[in-house]
């Protein structure tokens, strides 16, 4: 019955952006309600008819009314319960209709928003202080996203771009003048993004309307260098919940991209939910076979080869929510510099023109491990919608649980464990399997920044269950900033015992503005046992238990 209702109730909430993986979650979680609502349907409807036999012909009719009002109570009540308790957070926007958010409280979420935005900004690349410029400089703003930013995510991490602040008005707002005929030039070509479902959970516009190359005349570049000698240059992706980036650019344009694991006797097809990706040319596919979303496109390619050959002076602005192969800005000797500005929500990209004139220094930290081949990291054959026909306990279980299911089981098996992101690339690096410099373009935890910092530990302690000490952060340069102290531990690892990484991320914190010559001291106290590692099993230790960093 269950099944059923998911079925039903599916289409529907579909459209709304609600994944079918959560309209199954919702039904089995009011599965209670829903059997009590049947069960006192199934037992009105007994009264109704058995009223007939049961009872005198002058009174059947106030026993069947009885019964039918009695049902639509209880299940009035029954539907308050579960919309004020269960499904509260989820219909509290609906039912409170009549909430607002004040103007005051409003402006302070657009604060903390840009507040996120300077502190989390992240300056990768910053060759010969290429950064920060002038702040009334004339700028040229190059890239199709530079009129049309990512600001959030997909389904829960989507973001209204109604009123957000956009790279152009960052710009302007912090004393910059932009290239309005390149700006004109963008917007005649593609205006808006497309929109609706470009942010549902089901759906993503993965879509780059970057135009052509033969659209920089020589009359707009003559004009360009004209107006500034500099450039920037703005590529993004979108990306968030419920789908992997396709690792088939140039299948998906063809639209045979399919990520389902082919089985002999599966019965179930995945369908491969996204746009209809047009190219931007005729004369070429966008992205040649087996390129990945994450990769340049041939269009963006030709875009800053063009750039380049024109502009000594270039920044790179990547607008990503997933880390991309940038290995590309290190072959272009005119890209000083280049900032990462994922999604930033409504007010977190007018951070990003106080960063280029240096009104704020960048103190932000890559969370991700920026690698030069994404085909080379652990878990690039371990991302699709994979179907098993052989894991007969699985389908025992799901049977079990619903009479009606039938069909492949679908799952992913995370087989990279515990080496995930930096956890693999240190500890692959330390065992020699790999070369570092070779594979890593930017590690987890990196940033830059327009000065310079010292930072020397001092006072540590053993205070029997836990550790502290002290870390004191000197600006050393000669601009006002902030720095960032992240503290890692390296557990002993024997043979065959339980799996460790070799560096590990434990805690971190970050000083207030220092001016330069100025010291911060932050104080750290971390316990062992955070530190421990765990055989629950006991397949590996006697006890059960792990050893702990010394």
């Amino acid at each position: 019955m269950l099944k059923m209702i998911v079925d039903l109730l599916t289409p529907i909430f579909e459209g709304m952006g609600v994944s079918p993986t959560d309209v199954q979650t919702y039904v089995e979680m009011l599965s209670g309600y829903i059997y009590a609502i049947t069960g006192l349907l199934v037992l009105a409807a007994a009264v109704m008819i058995g009223a007939h036999w049961l009872v005198k012909k002058g009174t059947r009719h106030v026993v069947r009314w009885g019964a039918g009002i009695s049902w639509v109570l209880i299940v009035t009540v029954l539907a308050n319960i579960i919309c004020f308790g269960p499904m509260y957070n989820n219909l509290a926007p609906i039912l409170n209709t009549r909430a607002s958010v004040t103007e005051e409280s409003a402006a302070h979420s657009r604060e903390i928003i840009e507040e996120i935005g300077a502190e989390g900004m992240v300056l990768v690349k910053n060759e010969n202080h290429a950064l920060p410029l002038a702040a009334d400089s004339n700028l040229n703003v190059f890239g199709w996203a530079s009129t049309n930013p990512i600001y959030g995510g997909t389904g829960s991490g989507s973001s209204d771009s109604s009123a957000a602040v956009d790279i152009l008005t960052s710009l302007t707002d912090a004393g910059f003048k932009v290239n309005q005929d390149i700006i004109d030039m963008y917007k005649e070509y593609q205006a808006d993004r497309n929109s609706g479902d470009s942010v549902s959970v089901t759906y993503t516009d993965w879509s780059l309307p970057e135009p052509p190359v033969d659209h920089y005349t020589d009359e707009l570049m003559a004009g360009a260098k004209e107006f500034s000698d500099r450039a920037m240059i703005v590529i993004s992706r979108s990306g968030g919940e419920g789908q992997d980036s396709p690792m088939d650019m140039n299948a998906v344009i063809k639209g045979t991209y399919d990520t389902k694991d082919t089985v002999a006797n599966g019965n179930e097809s995945y369908t491969y939910f996204g746009c209809n990706y047009n190219n931007n040319s005729e004369d070429y596919d966008d992205f040649d076979p087996g390129e990945s979303y994450l990769e340049l496109s041939n269009t963006e390619e030709a875009m800053i080869e063009k750039v380049c050959s024109e502009f000594e002076d270039v920044v790179v602005v990547i607008n990503a929510n997933n880390a991309m192969e940038l290995g590309w800005v290190n072959d272009y000797e005119q890209i000083g510099a280049v900032i990462l500005a994922p999604g930033t929500g409504a007010s977190g990209m007018a951070a990003l023109g106080d960063i280029l004139n240096g009104t704020v220094n960048p103190s932000g930290r890559t969370v991700d491990t920026y690698v030069y081949d994404l085909t080379q990291t652990p878990y690039y054959n371990n991302i699709g919608s994979f179907t098993y026909s052989n894991v007969s306990d699985l389908q025992e279980a799901l049977t079990a649980k619903d009479p009606a299911y039938q069909g492949v089981v679908s799952f992913v098996n995370y087989v990279e464990s515990i080496y995930v992101g930096y956890k693999f690339y240190e500890t692959a690096a330390e065992e020699k399997l790999i070369n570092y410099e070779e594979q890593v373009l930017y590690p987890f935890g990196y940033g830059l920044s327009y000065t310079e910092f010292t930072q020397k530990m001092e006072n540590f302690k053993d205070n029997g269950d836990t550790v502290s000490f002290d870390v004191t952060v000197t600006n050393s340069g000669d601009r006002a900033g902030k720095d960032v102290v992240e503290v890692y531990y390296q557990p002993p690892y024997v043979n065959g015992g339980i799996e460790k990484s070799s560096v590990n991320l434990i805690e971190f914190g970050k000083t207030g503005i220092l001016e330069p010559g100025g010291s911060e001291t932050i104080s750290f106290e971390i316990a062992k046992e955070d530190m421990a590692s765990y055989d629950s099993k006991g397949l590996k230790t006697e006890n059960g238990s792990g050893g702990i960093c010394r």
